[in-house]
């Protein structure tokens, strides 16, 4: 190629097999007409192609594109170096088609990004994933962790990224590298109160030498849910058996209280026969209590709910543990201008209440603080609960906080177990588990904080009510509510229980009649309903039942007000029976004044 034109003066049968051209072709063809346009260099109007070139690339290797006579472009390789022939300067022009290697390198490139783009799936799929996963050397160097990862090591071994492991809370790294025990499952740390699970794989490497992967997981809440799920198995069982007992058992009950009671109300008792009588009423009362807190525990409580303002509730019950707790206890109560309003039963409230005072009271024997507190929090949707299958929404926060003993790690995972006591022969074991019975059968959770020496704090969770009415006082009147002569339809199975019913309303002024089951009850409806006011009927019964009896007196357009009375929490919802013709119900056995009072409400006689 001459300089000063670019002009091609020879070439090689190579350069023409590569190029698509005849050796004549291109000796007739300047440098610039095989050049990719790409390549072609800026130059003067006194400056050849060729004279650009020598002064960008010199003697260095360079690579271009040519075109071949087809228009197809050819990677070359080239090199220039001047010559000097006949007294003509010329550059000689050496090149070679690297098509092969461009096809390689492409290929290599496309295999890279490959491998890039399965790293970053791999990393993103490591980080997504709520396990922990980690890569450990052969020496046990930590060479790669996710995120959950990490904060796990911080916290069982405080350990990060590029340091070697050596323990996994209390145990040895050497100890997680072989098989559990038993073939399935994992490893298990228990460290600080957190519960973990932890199983590693060796992975061989092409050196031979073997790295190991490590799966960690955080299994706390799981198991606290499986804890949770075994007891209410347990406490099922419990509820089957007591709830046949708690019906036998009311209806004694109701036989003794209503019988009692009246006892005590005639004139004819000495004094001391009227001490007595209060002796079997409060003893009797006693025994139901009994009942009634196994039937909290086991979930078969018959409720009485209504919308109920926790503040002014918790300072009536303050004022009443300021009379009865020891004087060297100092009972706060704190809380802020909120709206604590739920729906429940303040019998079972009070309860609640009480079981944990006493609680707190027995671990301060030598005085202390009991201190409650209210607060309304909001959780929202997808946001960490402070206890498991806690929904979201609006919930009322209670505290019961003491300064006393603190409750010993071996006792904490039993002390809502029913039974389970650590204040034999006083204790029962049934007040702690009547809590929580109480608590979930008004869809609330609890938890407890404890530290031995320090104090414990029970927190208890309820739904709050967002548009609720202010709760009424329930109305207890110092004298009876006597009837006017109405007819009121008793229907009970049982005898002792029907009579004692029986003889309280005829001293209640009423006419009554009696059947032994809701079948009786009908015929007697179909033959004599213009002159009955009222039903009160058990709830179970052989032939029929009361929900039975209420359905039947629905579908036959019997419109007499009906009280039902229960010994214990039904399948059914007793508020989803609010219909006409039911007034309300009972739980058994009833209190005499309470009975007096229902009765005339549902006759319309008292408001």
């Amino acid at each position: 190629e001459r300089i000063s034109d670019s002009q091609i003066v020879d070439v090689n049968p190579q350069a023409c097999e590569m190029l698509g051209y005849t050796r004549g072709e291109l000796l007739s063809m300047t440098v610039d007409e095989i050049k990719s346009p790409h390549d072609l260099p800026e130059t003067s109007e006194d400056e050849s192609i060729i004279e650009q070139e020598l002064a960008t690339y010199g003697a260095r290797p360079f690579e271009a594109w040519d075109v071949r006579k087809d228009g197809s472009l050819v990677p070359v390789e080239g090199s220039l170096s001047r010559i000097d022939h006949q007294g003509e300067a010329l550059v000689l022009s050496i090149v070679r088609d690297i098509t092969e290697r461009k096809q390689a390198e492409e290929e290599r490139q496309h295999l890279l990004e490959k491998v890039q783009a399965q790293a970053r799936r791999t990393r993103q799929l490591m980080e997504t994933v709520p396990e922990g996963v980690l890569m450990l050397s052969a020496d046990l160097t930590i060479e790669l962790a996710n995120p959950t990862a990490e904060e796990m090591l911080a916290f069982l071994a405080e350990k990060k990224v590029g340091e070697m492991l050596s323990r996994l809370g209390e145990r040895p790294i050497e100890d997680l590298m072989t098989s559990p025990p038993t073939r399935g499952l994992w490893h298990e740390i228990k460290y600080e109160g957190r519960i973990f699970e932890v199983i590693a794989r060796p992975v061989e490497k092409e050196t031979g030498a073997e790295n190991w992967v490590m799966v960690i997981q955080d299994v706390t809440q799981a198991r606290e849910i499986q804890r949770r799920g075994r007891q209410q198995e347990r406490l099922a069982a419990v509820g089957q058996l007591t709830a046949g007992i708690a019906h036998d058992f009311n209806n004694i009950m109701a036989t003794i209280v209503l019988y009692a009671q009246m006892a005590s109300r005639s004139d004819r008792l000495s004094k001391a026969d009227r001490e007595r009588m209060t002796t079997i009423n409060q003893q009797a009362r006693h025994a139901t209590q009994l009942i009634q807190q196994i039937l909290d525990f086991s979930r078969r409580s018959a409720l009485e709910r209504m919308p109920l303002d926790l503040l002014p509730f918790f300072k009536e019950q303050v004022k009443l543990l300021e009379r009865t707790l020891p004087e060297h206890i100092a009972i706060h109560l704190d809380y802020r201008r909120e709206d604590y309003t739920i729906k429940a039963d303040p019998t079972r409230i009070q309860q609640m209440i009480m079981n944990l005072a006493i609680n707190a009271r027995d671990a301060m024997p030598h005085g202390g603080a009991l201190t409650f507190a209210l607060m309304r929090i909001q959780m929202a949707r997808g946001e960490p609960t402070p206890v498991p299958a806690m929904s979201a929404g609006a919930w009322v926060h209670i505290e019961v906080a003491d300064t006393g003993a603190g409750i010993p790690p071996d006792v904490l995972p039993h002390i809502f177990e029913p039974f389970y006591t650590t204040k034999a022969p006083l204790g029962n074991g049934l007040g702690l588990a009547q809590v929580q019975g109480i608590v979930e059968q008004h869809e609330g959770y609890i938890d407890v904080e404890t530290e031995v020496g320090v104090g414990t704090t029970f927190i208890i969770y309820f739904p709050a009510l967002s548009d609720a009415e202010a709760a009424s006082d329930t109305l207890s009147l110092p004298d009876l509510v006597m009837g006017a002569g109405e007819t009121i339809l008793v229907v009970e199975d049982n005898e002792m229980a029907r009579a004692a019913l029986q003889e309280s309303l005829r001293m209640l002024l009423y006419e009554v009649i009696v059947a032994h089951h809701g079948k009786e009850a009908l015929e007697i409806l179909t033959r004599r309903g213009s002159e009955i006011d009222l039903v009160l009927s058990d709830v179970v019964m052989p032939e029929m039942g009361g929900l039975a009896l209420l359905r039947t007196m629905q579908t036959q357009n019997i419109e007499i007000p009906v009280i039902l009375l229960t010994g214990h929490a039904l399948d059914n919802d007793l508020d989803a029976l609010q219909v006409d013709n039911l007034h309300t119900w009972m739980a058994k056995p009833p209190d005499l004044e309470k009975l007096a009072e229902t009765i005339a409400k549902a006759l319309g006689r008292h408001q």
